[in-house]
């Protein structure tokens, strides 16, 4: 009887192990240059029904979420999209919260994104209210000077009560 408790319990500390959330998403080389010691704030998958879309990590120098201070959110894409693609789901969120001057930003983030594969990672680093610089698995694609762009931007994914924000934002 013992071994079998024995066998019993093993078998669940394996499955806690093999269930327990890795740091799936290491600080990213572009994060780390941008952000000198930045720290993961908070992560979470994101799912359109049943699709995987993408990891997001947000990350900041304290380890916590301010729009007044520097930080850097990277998504990791489990699916192909073209930067078109992703240009103009960009501008439908923009404008569904509001933000009028999205329809002038497209020709602008179409040069920003780049086409990406499953694995493929996009950072946006809110650098200032203004200002955002973009990166494609490490390397530099462009920056964003626009009045209030960051939280334009960045507020698609980290405004809002729904669990994805709160996870990404380290709410509790």
């Amino acid at each position: 009887m013992r071994a079998h408790l024995r066998g019993f319990f093993a078998l669940i500390a394996a499955c806690l192990i093999v269930a327990a959330p890795a740091n799936a998403n290491p600080r990213p080389a572009e994060v780390e240059r941008a952000i000198s010691g930045a720290q993961l704030v908070g992560q979470s998958p994101y799912r359109f029904m049943v699709w995987n879309v993408f990891d997001a990590a947000l990350w900041s120098e304290s380890g916590a979420f301010s729009w007044e201070s520097p930080f850097a959110l990277t998504l990791t894409y489990r699916r192909a999209f073209s930067a078109a693609a992703l240009a103009d789901r960009t501008i439908d969120e923009m404008r569904r919260r509001g933000v009028e001057e999205a329809d002038g930003l497209r020709g602008q983030l179409v040069r920003c994104f780049a086409d990406v594969n499953a694995g493929d990672r996009i950072t946006g680093v809110s650098v200032s209210p203004s200002r955002a610089r973009f990166f494609h698995n490490g390397r530099e694609r462009c920056t964003l000077d626009s009045a209030g762009f960051s939280r334009a931007f960045f507020g698609i994914w980290l405004e809002g009560q729904g669990a994805f924000s709160e996870r990404l934002r380290g709410a509790r």
